[in-house]
């Protein structure tokens, strides 16, 4: 009866571990990670470009190398912060971001996900806020998490939006849509069908955007959604960690 009782608690307690929320250090604006290094991404035009970088973040062209290695210019690369740098901001009250929540809350908006053409980070002199996801028009988009929809419009650049909140100040956004599927006020479950997959507003193909953001700021979809083996990143800015 003990050996029995043991194993009950053993298996809760397992249970409890993997549903329980965790703070997730997270890329923002300030703060991106790439292979053990904290710093940003930017896009280097010249030597000139670079050695602005270098200066700024109180580093050397070595660190550069150990992180990127040959230097391309005109290409992105990701700057590392120094530890001065690093306190420099934190003095400046700018930290790294970290978010209590449970990595099992968010799945795929889109059931086959093959690549990425253009990741969350610096792309020259703007932020690219999401993630974008190719796939042909009319591909079934579904909401990455329970959720409530906020709005549903054309945005601009961003084409026919929805906008969702969720739990703990989470939001997600669904850009470029060829067709919404629901409306204001929605209450939806994860994985249910919200739209279908478009080119409308600024793109150049049929694409999704999606971005998480919690509290408004925009965060790196990569940190939350469930790994995928063989995922190929066009622009090649950014590992998982």
């Amino acid at each position: 009866m003990r050996r029995l009782i043991g194993i009950v608690i053993f298996l809760f307690l397992i249970i409890v571990a993997l549903y329980a929320d965790e703070r997730i250090p997270v890329d923002d604006r300030n703060f991106q990670e790439y292979k053990g290094r904290v710093g940003i991404w930017v896009l280097v035009i010249s030597p000139a470009n670079l050695s602005y970088y270098v200066s700024k973040f109180c580093i050397t062209k070595k660190d550069v190398e150990d992180v990127n290695g040959r230097i391309r210019y005109r290409e992105y690369l990701f700057i590392p912060y120094s530890e001065k740098y690093i306190k420099e901001l934190e003095a400046q009250g700018i930290k790294k971001e970290t978010v209590l929540t449970r990595k099992s809350d968010f799945i795929w908006p889109l059931a086959q996900v093959k690549n990425i053409s253009s990741s969350f980070g610096q792309r020259g002199a703007r932020f690219h806020t999401g993630t974008d996801m190719p796939a042909t028009q009319g591909t079934p988009i579904v909401a990455a998490m329970d959720g409530r929809v906020l709005s549903t419009r054309y945005e601009g650049g961003f084409g026919w939006t929805i906008c969702m909140e969720h739990r703990d100040n989470f939001f997600t956004r669904y850009a470029h849509c060829f067709k919404i599927l629901v409306k204001e006020g929605d209450c939806i479950k994860k994985g249910q069908v919200i739209g279908l997959v478009g080119t409308t507003g600024t793109s150049t193909g049929n694409h999704l955007h999606f971005e998480i953001r919690y509290n408004d700021i925009p965060l790196n979809p990569l940190d939350f959604l469930p790994y995928k083996e063989n995922l190929v990143n066009l622009h090649a800015v950014r590992n998982w960690k």
